[in-house]
């Protein structure tokens, strides 16, 4: 059964049914899970957002966000020093939104003193009238715990208007040092059916430095990107009213957004209606799919040790759902086992620490780790 220290935990974040080792179908699963406040990292302005996250080789945790939405922050292993390194948004190129605020954060390279890390947010573009998003480079001074600019890598087009701030997606998985893959939303782009005219948006790409290279697009909000076993890319996005999806990710290939999808219409004043609901005949079917909606965030993939037969197992955070959906995958990329674990809380990022466990963090302001212990 589950230790105590997981049901007293569950009580303290209102989980209402925790999974148990039986859930899991391991007698090897015994779950822990314990949380710490931080607020002063939460981005408000209409619904709150909680921080972009990254881990470093020893487990210091860098979280982007707070009130400006531009923010980093760096919270110590130990879970007691919250320290502000910068902040990456300027305020005349942003509204009072917490959709206006740091996506996701990469560690491209590291050493004790110093990192390069990349981050990603949505932002006003030169007339304030549009919004685009933006990949930057940053160095990260350990020593003197600072983070500075240090140059831009990537800003989309086409700029869309401001009134349709959705769907910005935005998040990393990294490739080496020197390059990631990200993905970039539809932005709520009221064209992005028209392939001539959506440009970058609802794509993922491989990023340097100095090139741009797109991999894939016809996607709607993919907040949830993976190198599983640092091959194959994966990729977790939303659906409309249903239809959030996990794809593979190939070169070349469109995945069907907004002509197919398995969700529904909004109705008639959302910004786009897909073309074919209930189906994805034509373009790639995707290895797992949802309906009704879970809202899927990050995705990450569990070590092979310390999880017994859930070694290599996917992790997804949620929104709506406030879970973590947990599903064990096999060498033809199909879902052959899912567990859900109730959280109690909308899951905004997604790490994997140094000894196995989860880190989560949350739009209530709560920084979660789960362990199998």
């Amino acid at each position: 059964m589950v230790k105590r220290s997981l049901l007293v935990s569950a009580l303290l974040l209102g989980i209402i049914s925790p999974a148990s080792a039986a859930d899991f179908a391991d007698n090897q699963i015994s779950l822990s899970i314990s949380s710490k406040s931080i607020t002063k990292t939460v981005t408000g302005g209409g619904n709150t957002r909680g921080p972009a996250l990254a881990v470093l080789s020893d487990d210091t945790i860098l979280l982007g966000g707070g009130a400006s939405g531009g923010e980093i922050f760096t919270f110590n292993s130990d879970g007691k020093n919250l320290r502000k390194l910068g902040t990456f948004i300027p305020s005349n190129k942003r509204i009072i939104d917490s959709r206006f605020a740091i996506n996701d954060i990469a560690i491209l390279s590291e050493t004790s003193l110093a990192a390069k890390v990349l981050i990603s947010y949505p932002r006003l573009g030169a007339t304030g009238s549009c919004v685009e998003i933006v990949i930057d480079e940053l160095a990260y001074d350990r020593k003197k715990q600072r983070m500075k600019f240090v140059s831009n890598w990537f800003v989309t087009k086409p700029c869309v208007p401001i009134s349709a701030v959705q769907h910005t997606a935005g998040r990393f998985a990294v490739i080496d040092k020197n390059s990631v893959y990200v993905t970039i939303g539809d932005l709520g782009y009221t064209e992005i059916d028209n392939r001539a005219k959506r440009g970058d948006l609802g794509s993922i790409f491989k990023l340097t430095s100095k090139s741009a290279t797109k991999i894939s697009q016809g996607h709607r909000n993919p907040q949830g990107i993976l190198l599983f076993d640092q091959k194959t890319l994966l990729a977790a996005e939303h659906g409309p009213r249903g239809g959030d999806e996990i794809n593979v990710i190939k070169e070349g290939n469109d995945y069907g957004w907004p002509f197919v999808s398995y969700g529904q219409p909004y109705g008639g004043g959302d910004y786009v209606r897909p073309t074919k609901t209930g189906t994805h005949t034509g373009y790639p079917e995707p290895i797992k799919y949802w309906v009704p909606s879970i809202a899927p965030t990050e995705l990450v993939q569990l070590p092979t040790q310390g999880w017994a037969s859930w070694g290599r197992a996917l992790v997804l955070g949620t929104l709506a759902e406030e879970v973590l959906v947990f599903m064990k995958i096999n060498d033809n990329f199909e879902i052959i086992e899912e567990v859900r674990l109730d959280m109690g809380a909308r899951i905004r990022d997604l790490e994997v620490l140094s000894n196995g466990a989860l880190l989560a963090t949350t739009d209530s302001g709560k920084l979660i780790t789960v362990s199998n212990s």
